[in-house]
């Protein structure tokens, strides 16, 4: 086993495991639901990088193993994306952007939050 290899399979391994790393959360478009597993975060605030000052905003992302989602389908946006904070809370946000890295076979999407 290369690499490479050795790399996708432990990303795999990382994040479909609900009771260590990875954390449970559901993707859906027109009334279907895809079950996941992966991670998931917030960052508050941004960064400007040439002076390092914080610029108010929101950063959400999560990381699923592609594996997980069935053949064919991928995330696009307006998708819906449920999940539970730390607390238990429900959490619903929308797809804006799907990055998929084939060669370890995980998937990236960039959320944004659910105005209601």
């Amino acid at each position: 086993m290369n690499l490479r290899e050795r790399a996708a399979a432990d990303a795999q391994a990382i994040l479909s495991d609900t009771g260590g790393a990875g954390t449970e959360f559901f993707l859906s478009f027109k009334g279907v639901e895809h079950r996941l597993a992966g991670s998931f975060g917030d960052i508050g605030y941004l960064f400007n990088v040439t002076t390092g000052e914080a610029i108010e905003g929101r950063t959400i992302e999560a990381v699923f193993s592609l594996a997980l989602l069935p053949g064919g389908v991928e995330p696009k946006r307006g998708w819906g994306f449920k999940c539970n904070d730390l607390r238990g809370n429900p959490v619903k946000l929308f797809v804006i952007k799907f990055e998929p890295d084939r060669t370890i076979g995980v998937g990236r999407i960039k959320l944004a939050v659910e105005l209601q």
